[in-house]
């Protein structure tokens, strides 16, 4: 099993010379992204990764590049793939804008693989520099490290975020309870499940919505360039951060939960995206597909099952009890009356019942396709 840990450093004034790292590894990308552009003006074609590679290797050789010889041969070859892998996305549509320069104090992570560094204990030591940062070690690194990522964060914090294959994991066993439920997402309540237990939406940006902006016309109205703007900054990235760990707090401890009340959890599989373009930083504030993503890796190492439904269901809209569909059905009834049997429903959930009805159907049908086959 793949897995990635994330460790804090410890703040020290040698940290400086991570900046400096950070600094030549703006400069090499920055140099990667004009021949890039030079060679495509030229010939119309696109610079192949490999010939790139083997430029660099010539450049480090020259004394006006000298300082590029900090960085290891695999991290540099770990940025002109990055600088690869952007333009593929790029081509594909599946990203806005092709790679540009950046700026040596926006160019905030560096890839070692599997030469350039070692550990000592909570220390991780770069060879070619000779530094050593130490971190909060809170867990033991179990499997094979495949890579190594340094971070720096918008409050200039230093992170090491460990890439790691093989995972030996040693979970805590939760006893199984035989009990399956459906759970409907919405805005004001966060989750209805069948069971009719409701969890209400945290709202963690909401919450701290007025002072985000005022620390936010606080950094316009500095000097560029100035102490003051540099303060501002990292006082607004910090209540940042702030909202972001409560809203992944809220998720870990929610899937936990449900975890131990239930073996099998039903959820729609849904747009997220186009939820956002409806309802913008409402659906940003919720993490919906965050807490997808720590529910289902915990429900892993468990031994639970979370069951994933077509989005286009319409759970909302069709009655649990005979099946009729109310299509008419708007966003602001929260309560209705089907027309085929009389029986008034709560919205919510209605919908978590048929949640649970699609989730452990798709299931049975995984259950029983293996001993058809056999």
């Amino acid at each position: 099993m793949r897995a990635s840990y994330k460790y804090k450093i410890y703040q020290s004034k040698r940290n400086k010379k991570a900046d400096q790292l950070f600094s030549t590894a703006c400069w090499v990308y920055n140099h990667c992204i004009a021949l890039h552009k030079r060679y495509y003006s030229l010939y119309h074609k696109s610079l192949k990764t490999n010939t790139l590679q083997k430029h660099l290797v010539k450049l480090k050789k020259k004394d006006r590049y000298s300082s590029w010889r900090t960085l290891s041969s695999q991290s540099i070859q770990q940025i002109t793939q990055k600088i690869e892998k952007g333009y593929k996305m790029f081509f594909q549509k599946q990203a806005k804008r092709a790679p540009g320069f950046r700026g040596r104090h926006k160019y905030k992570s560096i890839t070692f693989k599997d030469s350039g560094w070692c550990l000592n204990g909570n220390e991780f030591i770069i060879n070619s520099i000779g530094l050593r940062l130490r971190f909060f070690k809170s867990r033991d690194i179990a499997g094979n490290i495949k890579t190594v990522t340094l971070k720096k964060d918008a409050a200039g914090d230093l992170w090491l975020c460990f890439s790691l294959d093989d995972v030996k994991s040693d979970p805590k066993i939760i006893p199984m309870t035989g009990r399956t439920a459906g759970f409907d997402f919405g805005l004001k309540t966060f989750l209805t499940c069948s069971d009719g237990d409701r969890v209400e939406s945290p709202q963690v940006l909401l919450k701290s919505l007025a002072t985000l902006r005022k620390r936010s016309k606080l950094v316009s109205k500095k000097v560029k360039g100035s102490a003051g703007r540099k303060k501002a900054k990292l006082s607004l990235a910090r209540l940042h951060r702030s909202v972001s760990n409560q809203r992944d707090d809220f998720a870990w401890k929610l899937a936990t939960d449900l975890l131990q009340k239930y073996d099998v959890l039903c959820f729609e599989d849904l747009n997220m995206k186009g939820m956002q373009m409806m309802w913008g930083r409402k659906i940003s504030d919720l993490g919906f597909a965050g807490f997808m993503n720590k529910i289902e890796y915990l429900a892993l190492n468990k031994g639970k099952t979370v069951v994933r439904i077509d989005g286009l269901l319409a759970s909302s809209k069709t009655c649990y009890t005979c099946g009729v569909k109310y299509k008419e059905l708007g966003l602001a009834e929260r309560v209705w009356t089907c027309a085929g049997c009389g029986q008034l429903h709560d919205r919510d959930l209605n919908a978590s019942l048929n949640i649970k009805r699609a989730g452990t159907s798709a299931l049975e049908v995984e259950l029983i396709r293996p001993a058809l086959a056999g």
